[in-house]
């Protein structure tokens, strides 16, 4: 993220972020969906590294991991896990060395308000010829059951431009310009999840994506909107066996 609001916001959920975001479980699953694709003899580029949850998977599979990140509250937790392999830097404006990157990730961070085209020219600039970036989108595949459809509903509708969608059909475009090659989507993983609608109308008041995109404004109105659509569906306190899917998103520098 590039604003101090936002900045502001991760700070204060930092606390519980990993908890609410599926713990080391899910963290591990994400690794293992890396790992097969990068080069343990070279180290890996966290772009976004929050917690370091995630690079602290990698670590444990033998990668060396260096990780940045704007909020301080996070990378705080990042240092725990990392040591001093991890720095506060924008992802718009990288501490790094032109053409220095074999290799780097991100998860779950182009939708979270960086300027995307700034953090692909930033890639561009730090990869060297061959280097590759990962992506772990956070939209992965958006779940079609009853729920799924009224929170999809609701996330375009706040979101009309786009701006915080994240999958290849938003960023393979914003990367070619900058002079890399979107190679495809790889380590596709299957999850289900259980919520019922009451938990996830309480979930939406609290901001969407990442937890931190404030509702003001006339968001407030859609949210409550979507609060009633859910609260409506039948048996509103039954957990939906949710089903969606991660993916990778591999980019290359030619």
């Amino acid at each position: 993220m590039t604003s101090a609001s936002g900045t502001a916001e991760f700070d204060a959920i930092a606390p519980g972020y990993d908890a609410s975001r599926g713990g080391t479980a899910r963290a591990a699953g994400f690794a293992e969906q890396l790992a097969p694709l990068l080069d343990p003899a070279r180290p890996v580029l966290d772009i976004g590294v929050g917690t370091g949850i995630v690079a602290a998977e990698l670590a444990a599979r033998g990668h060396v991991v260096y990780g940045l990140d704007l909020s301080p509250g996070m990378l705080s937790r990042a240092l725990d896990r990392l040591g001093p392999r991890v720095a506060v830097a924008d992802a718009c404006r990288l501490p790094v060395r032109t053409g220095s990157v074999s290799q780097a990730v991100s998860t779950w961070l182009l939708h979270a308000g960086p300027d995307n085209g700034e953090v692909f020219d930033e890639v561009a600039r730090v990869l060297r010829p061959g280097g590759r970036y990962l992506v772990i989108p956070a939209g992965g595949t958006r779940p079609t059951d009853d729920i799924g459809v009224v929170v999809g509903e609701l996330e375009d509708r706040l979101d009309p431009g786009r701006t915080r969608q994240d999958g290849p059909w938003i960023l393979a475009p914003i990367a070619e310009a900058r002079g890399l090659v979107y190679l495809g989507r790889a380590s596709e993983r299957p999850t289900t999840f259980r919520v019922s609608p009451r938990a996830m109308a309480r979930s939406v008041s609290g901001g969407l994506f990442t937890g931190a995109w404030p509702v003001t404004g006339d968001a407030t109105r859609l949210v409550a909107e979507a609060q009633e659509r859910l609260l409506a569906l039948p048996d509103p306190d039954v957990p939906r066996v949710r089903e969606m899917a991660d993916y990778v998103m591999e980019f290359e520098k030619p």
